[in-house]
């Protein structure tokens, strides 16, 4: 019996020690303008809210991090760590990345925890990639690999103009006849022999 007691006391015990990833929920993401696309240059803004779902003994782990990261140029952060409703830690940096400790986002389950959002930048003009990715969030374990699952994108596609390459092509019944001319050699051969026969002509008369 106890041959089979403990092992199962061992994996009980081995799933209270390992950490277990806490979860978010990406909420009220608004993207201004909020077309559909966007073209090179142009500034855009975007908000959102994570809300914390724990998946654990606390909130957060420790030892983990919550990645934001944007392909936006000229990126300004303004991220902020509510608990219960009141500020517990603000980020205002810029950069394409932001990264958020988990020792700030781990409190005890009976607490509400979640991050607010903020972003400001331009679409890129030079080498960007479409769809550009305007936010992107993600948790890294304490080993700084991607925790599977947990990556969320918000995209906006690319209003590119449109190039010689992509104008359509008129066909051979749209295309306009040039004018037919009529070759110099054979212009000359018709005026000289416009001229002899006139010559003859006149000198027969005078016969």
């Amino acid at each position: 019996m106890k041959t089979v007691i403990l092992p199962v006391l061992g994996i009980l015990l081995l799933a209270l020690v390992l950490p277990s990833s806490a979860s978010y929920s990406l909420q009220d993401v608004l993207v201004i303008p909020p077309s559909d696309t966007s073209p090179p240059g142009s500034p855009l803004s975007v908000s959102a809210v994570l809300l914390i779902v724990p998946t654990g003994p606390t909130t957060f782990i420790e030892g983990y991090s919550l990645v934001l990261s944007t392909d936006l140029d000229r990126a300004a952060w303004n991220a902020r760590v509510l608990v219960d409703g009141h500020q517990a830690a603000v980020f205002e940096k810029s950069g394409s990345t932001v990264f958020i400790s988990g020792y700030l986002l781990s409190y005890p389950l009976s607490s509400d925890v979640e991050v607010e959002v903020t972003l400001k930048g331009t679409v890129p003009i030079e080498g960007a990639v479409d769809p550009v990715t305007v936010l992107r969030v993600f948790e890294l374990n304490n080993r700084g690999e991607v925790v599977p699952g947990s990556e969320t994108v918000v995209t906006r596609n690319l209003d590119l103009p449109r190039t010689l390459s992509s104008l359509p092509v008129p066909s051979e019944c749209d295309a306009i006849p040039a004018p037919t001319r009529a070759a110099p050699g054979i212009a000359s051969v018709v005026v000289i022999a416009s001229i002899a026969l006139a010559f003859l002509f006149t000198r027969k008369r005078a016969l």
